[in-house]
């Protein structure tokens, strides 16, 4: 540890030293001079003493000089350091060592100014590019506290973004380990994936976290998965059926009894349906040829409904138009509100809505029924509840809307028995 310094050196007290010094020897030389001119002591010390004021009247305005200077120049480096670039030092000098100085403080300032308007630019650009995004994308400050977020997070949380900012990621349902960001609730986290990076604003330095609905692709792989299987099974299943629907119909041309000629239709009936069930399902998920237009929403609901006169059905139509392929959009209504009449116990009642909500069209089927018993399976495929089902319905609705850049989900109602179908279509 080095011992405290009694004299520290500085430019202030190097400066009045030199003055004193100086002004000491000029001023004995002065008197020296008088008293080469044979002038008396009184003279000669009066002469002195008025060379001493002139000196000093001197350095204090020089010495002022000096230090405003530096002043000025050290008020110059804490606006640099606060990113200030407009105030600018005013030169002392014309020439010389500080003025260069000053002059590179100036030329700093304005390239530095010319830096952060860009830079400044860029970030007005990331903000104006997030609002456009259509996924969840907040910001973070410097106290991993919101600062800014899209329409996309608004819709996410289901509440505007204005109304959870500084909220604290904790608070938002985030944590970060291992510096990635995750979120904190388990059924969330399997749905969701986070993107982040860090970018820097106003010397601070702010988190850009971007969500990603991973439910598409994790279903494209378990639908990839199952084509996979069916496939196999169909390949093996035809190649099984095709000899024994051959046998039967053989065998019931040469057949004449009764019941064993029914049995035998029943058998090549039954490998037909089969065979059909197979490719039919081995086709639903292909690529759809969509024609998507304009459709009128009151009477949209009004054909609909028609088809079942003997269901009582509640119709509210609050947006004018939607956007859909006709004939597939029917067909999903109609596989829904089947599902929903065979749910339900009489008097069946059905609600069909058709309303705006933000850049989605929402379309709802609720009914009065005992509700999803299992309602993580039901987009699963062969999965059913019905006696008869092939349990591809669902999986069909669920393909044609996500075609038309859509969603489709079940939901059991809370307070009340009954499933609400929820189908979200692009404006």
């Amino acid at each position: 540890m080095k011992p405290s310094c009694l004299y520290q050196s500085s430019l202030e007290r190097s400066l009045i030293g030199f003055a004193l010094l100086s002004g000491l020897f000029a001023t004995l030389g002065s008197y020296l001079i008088a008293q080469y001119f044979a002038l008396s002591i009184v003279t000669s010390a009066g002469f002195s003493l008025l060379f001493l004021g002139i000196y000093f009247k001197l350095f204090i305005r020089t010495y002022k000089k000096v230090i405003n200077s530096f002043n000025r120049n050290h008020a110059h480096l804490d606006a640099i350091l606060n990113e200030d670039y407009n105030q600018l030092v005013k030169p002392s000098y014309q020439a010389g060592s500080i003025h260069q100085l000053q002059q590179s403080l100036i030329s700093l300032s304005e390239e530095l100014f010319k830096k952060k308007s860009r830079y400044d630019q860029h970030v007005f650009l990331v903000y104006q590019l997030i609002e456009h995004f259509n996924v969840p994308i907040m910001v973070l400050d410097q106290h991993n506290k919101l600062n800014y977020a899209n329409n996309a997070f608004s819709e996410f949380k289901q509440t505007q973004w204005q109304t959870l900012r500084y909220s604290s990621a904790e608070q938002l349902g985030l944590t970060k380990q291992d510096a990635h960001w995750q979120f904190s609730d388990v059924i969330t986290a399997q749905q969701w994936q986070i993107r982040h990076s860090e970018f820097i604003e106003q010397g601070s330095c702010h988190q850009l976290i971007v969500m990603i609905d991973i439910t598409s692709a994790l279903r494209e792989n378990q639908l990839q998965a199952w084509q996979q299987i069916i496939r196999v099974l169909g390949h093996e299943i035809r190649n099984s059926l095709t000899p024994v629907t051959a046998m039967a119909e053989n065998l019931a041309v040469k057949l004449t009894e009764p019941r064993q000629v029914q049995a035998l239709n029943v058998i090549s009936e039954r490998c037909n349906y089969l065979n059909e069930f197979v490719t039919r399902y081995g086709d639903i998920n292909k690529p759809l040829a969509l024609n998507i237009v304009e459709i009128d929403t009151a009477a949209f609901l009004k054909q609909v409904s028609a088809i079942y006169p003997d269901t009582e059905f509640s119709c509210i139509a609050n947006a004018t138009t939607f956007k859909a392929d006709r004939t597939f959009i029917h067909q999903v209504m109609i596989n829904l509100i089947k599902n929903a009449i065979e749910a339900s116990t009489p008097p069946v009642k059905i609600a069909l809505s058709i309303h705006q909500q933000g850049r989605v069209n929402c379309i709802t089927v609720d009914d009065n029924g005992q509700g999803l018993a299992n309602p993580d399976n039901i987009f699963v495929p062969f999965y059913t509840t019905k006696q008869h089902g092939q349990g591809i319905g669902l999986s069909f609705c669920r393909n044609v809307i996500e075609q038309h850049h859509g969603s489709l989900s079940l939901a059991n109602k809370e307070k009340h028995l009954g499933v609400i179908a929820t189908i979200l279509l692009p404006v």
